[in-house]
């Protein structure tokens, strides 16, 4: 091959693993944030680590924003419904209580149900039409799970998702600018 041919093609594989690549950390906690202000009821959804100090189990979840709030509360003892990101900046949470464990659904999918989730759809072009405003709400009928995950793979890609006040299955998309 000619060297212009070996760049093109290297010019070529880094945009396209720079198309697919999740957003940075920084930006993350920005919508962790965004997330915790957000006092409606059409939460938003965020991912988070957790460790479950029972078992030392530790793994990147996806949960509505108050429910993490109210697993730190069940964890703590204390009832302030308030969820302080400041408090958080790497976004990682340790439980050993039960019922924190639960509240946040920790046992609802494993990396390989969010990894064959993240096969049977196109990411990209989702994150995509959301940019443009060409795709603004999605309507779950499967289980939690599926849109739990849906979720967590949008926020992972800059896209803030609320799950619906009255249903619950349709959820708003937004893509997030960071300011």
């Amino acid at each position: 091959m000619k060297p212009p041919t070996i760049l093109l093609i290297l010019v070529i594989c880094f945009l396209y693993f720079k198309a697919i690549s999740q957003i940075d950390d920084k930006t993350k906690y920005a919508m962790f944030c965004s997330a915790c202000d957000n006092s409606s009821t059409a939460p938003n959804y965020v991912v988070v680590t957790v460790k479950n100090l029972n078992t030392k189990e530790e793994k990147e979840i996806c949960t509505e924003a108050p429910f993490l709030s109210g697993a730190v509360d069940r964890e703590a003892g204390t009832f302030t419904w308030n969820l302080n990101c400041k408090k958080y900046k790497d976004r990682y949470f340790e439980f050993s209580n039960d019922s924190a464990l639960w509240n946040i659904s920790f046992d609802l999918y494993t990396k390989t149900d969010l990894d064959n989730s993240a096969k049977s759809i196109n990411i990209q072009n989702i994150v995509e039409q959301v940019k443009s405003g060409n795709l603004t709400n999605k309507t779950f009928t499967g289980d939690r799970k599926e849109q739990i995950m849906f979720a967590h793979l949008m926020f992972n890609n800059g896209i803030m998702m609320t799950r619906g006040c009255i249903a619950g299955n349709l959820c708003n998309l937004t893509y997030f600018k960071s300011q």
